[in-house]
């Protein structure tokens, strides 16, 4: 398979709709959950199957369409869909994955710290109604959930420690950004960036567009696209992209 910014961003809602089509599907001969809290708003089984067939339908759309805030919202969705129906390991699973997917893509970087702190608070709450299967799941659930959480924390630390002695010193110790602590906002307009610079840097980071892909949105050649950049990489002082790109994705950049 070809690796590129399209292929990739387009791998996970093939496979997510395949999942979700499946489930749809086996959702019109599995009975509703008659201990779930959703019984208290109707027939489960049909509230399981409305959600699935507009998941999967806006999976479908994403094939066309990558856009990581639309597989955010599906893995929140089917996160407390699965929870309260008693598959609450994978809804758990879903959970985390969403929160990953937060974190890696570098989503929301003004609200970020708010949406997750949000996101587990909707979290906790759905395993909270999970009590109408018994207290000892929920308890079950309540911990499980801790545990994935100190997992993936522990795997983060390690692939920190891993990946840091490969870093160059301008990317971890850069004089360009002076005292900046990670994590951060880091406003471009504050380094004399143009506006066509600042664009296309924030499109690269954040919509992970490559030099082809920024000249045909913008309508200009490659070759201008990646002069720009070497103006960009003077300013903060890297010499390619991938620097450029380990620098910037430790603080939240803004406009």
């Amino acid at each position: 398979m070809k690796i590129n910014g399209n292929s990739v961003e387009r791998v996970v809602p093939v496979v997510g709709f395949l999942f979700l089509l499946i489930s749809t599907i086996a959702s019109f001969f599995l009975s509703g959950d008659k201990n779930s809290i959703l019984e208290t708003f109707g027939d489960s089984q049909i509230i399981v199957r409305t959600v699935h067939v507009i998941c999967t339908a806006l999976c479908a759309f994403l094939i066309i369409k990558p856009k990581p805030t639309g597989i955010v919202i599906i893995l929140m969705v089917e996160s407390i869909l699965t929870i309260l129906t008693n598959y609450t390991q994978l809804g758990i699973f879903f959970y985390y994955g969403c929160v990953c997917l937060i974190l890696c893509k570098e989503l929301y970087p003004r609200f970020k710290k708010p949406i997750l702190f949000g996101s587990f608070i909707i979290h906790l709450f759905s395993l909270s109604l999970t009590y109408t299967h018994g207290i000892p799941k929920m308890c079950i659930s309540f911990f499980s959930s801790i545990f994935y959480l100190v997992f993936f924390f522990w795997i983060y630390s390690l692939l920190k420690a891993r990946l840091s002695c490969h870093l160059l010193k301008n990317v971890i110790q850069n004089e360009k950004l002076g005292d900046k602590k990670k994590g951060e906002e880091l406003s471009l307009s504050a380094y004399n960036l143009s506006d066509r610079q600042i664009q296309l840097v924030l499109d690269n980071i954040y919509n992970n567009l490559s030099f082809r892909e920024l000249s045909e949105k913008y309508y200009v050649s490659i070759s201008t696209v990646k002069s720009e950049f070497v103006g960009v990489y003077k300013i903060f002082g890297v010499s390619k992209l991938e620097e450029l790109r380990l620098l910037l994705l430790q603080f939240q950049v803004t406009k």
